[in-house]
């Protein structure tokens, strides 16, 4: 078994802390903190790196499939890194023409304003469903 052609455990180790610290420097998203993309790459990573290989492969072909799946890991891991670190943003600008349409210029601050508000809104109606407080309790008037 030549170590240039099946990756060791040491490389799949890595490639997998690699993608954890991607992840982590992933922005969380304020509108949908349960659901959103970084907890979706993660659940991801830690299935695809905990399943086994092709149960179906021969063992000459396990080499093979593992090789593959390493090579297909690196290959998104440089993806995720690209997007990670703005890559294309900085590669591809957007023109002030996009962002401010003639149309209606200020459309896009607008919705950027009315997204933050929803999501402090989302933020203060979170914290008032945990319950009333200890001194809402107290001078609650009994009907």
């Amino acid at each position: 078994m030549s170590s240039a052609a099946t990756p060791s455990t040491q490389t799949v180790l890595s490639l997998y802390r690699s993608y954890l610290r991607v992840i982590n420097k992933w922005p969380t998203d304020p509108i949908r903190p349960t659901r959103n993309m970084k907890t979706a790459l993660r659940s991801q990573v830690m299935e695809s790196f905990r399943s086994p290989l092709n149960a179906t492969a021969g063992p000459n072909n396990a080499a093979d499939t593992l090789a593959s799946r390493v090579a297909d890991a690196r290959v998104q891991l440089e993806a995720l890194q690209k997007i990670a670190q703005n890559e294309f943003k900085q590669k591809y600008p957007l023109s002030s023409k996009l962002l401010t349409p003639a149309s209606n210029p200020n459309y896009y601050s607008k919705l950027v304003d009315m997204l933050e508000k929803e999501t402090a809104k989302k933020n203060i109606e979170a914290i008032g469903k945990k319950g009333p407080t200890f001194f809402q309790k107290l001078f609650r008037t009994a009907k």
